[in-house]
């Protein structure tokens, strides 16, 4: 069964590169945005996360916000690709990235599968902006893994609160996709996702 808006975040207990455990519950009484990530050396991912942490800068209540990052990886390869690669340490970056190579948070938090392939079909088949692309191919060539096949799971984030309950999910269908920035603001702000209209007359039907 797939967890969604108003259950209860499921709790884990995930390695950081130093290999020391870290539990969702150890946020309780913070915001939270729980992102899962494919491999640590996926160029989409990459790119994923160097977009997010620019706008975290941004953002005026980034300061309320506890970003847990979560990959399919070894911690080996998320200190490779991910901190050494940017030339930073576990201590300066602003985000807590955990491990999770057997995919136990994954199916948690039911992360769907889409499809296998390698990073070079990938590139033929999803088309965005020029610096986008030129960002994804650069990566993929300096690391050679521009043949390798991978296990496309899609992303999926979960915007949780001080109580530990889901208020909003994203749940991609596209490999290039993540959570829009404005759900976060609006997180960040109110709390709750904003009702749509088509929820609102729901609600009404109900009471009457």
């Amino acid at each position: 069964m797939s967890v969604s808006i108003g259950d209860p975040a499921p709790d884990f207990s995930l390695d950081d590169i130093d290999g020391i455990p870290t539990t969702l519950t150890e946020h309780r009484g913070r915001k939270v945005m729980l992102s899962f990530y494919r491999s640590a050396d996926c160029p989409f991912c990459n790119y994923a996360v160097d977009v997010l942490q620019g706008n975290h800068k941004k953002l005026a209540w980034a300061a309320n916000l506890d970003v847990i990052i979560i990959f399919q990886s070894t911690t080996e390869a998320i200190d490779n690709f991910i901190f050494k690669s940017r030339r930073t340490t576990k201590n300066r970056y602003p985000f807590t990235v955990l491990a999770d190579p057997d995919q136990m948070a994954f199916k948690k938090y039911t992360v769907t599968e889409q499809s296998q392939g390698t990073f070079r079909d990938l590139l033929r088949e999803y088309k965005e902006t020029r610096e986008y692309n030129k960002y994804i191919k650069k990566y993929s060539l300096q690391n050679e893994i521009d043949k390798q096949t991978y296990q496309y799971l899609l992303p999926t984030d979960f915007l949780i609160d001080e109580n530990g309950i889901i208020v909003d999910c994203f749940r991609s269908k596209a490999l290039t996709k993540h959570i829009p920035m404005r759900r976060i603001k609006h997180f960040l702000c109110h709390g709750e996702k904003k009702e749509t209209k088509l929820s609102l007359i729901s609600k009404l039907k109900n009471v009457c």
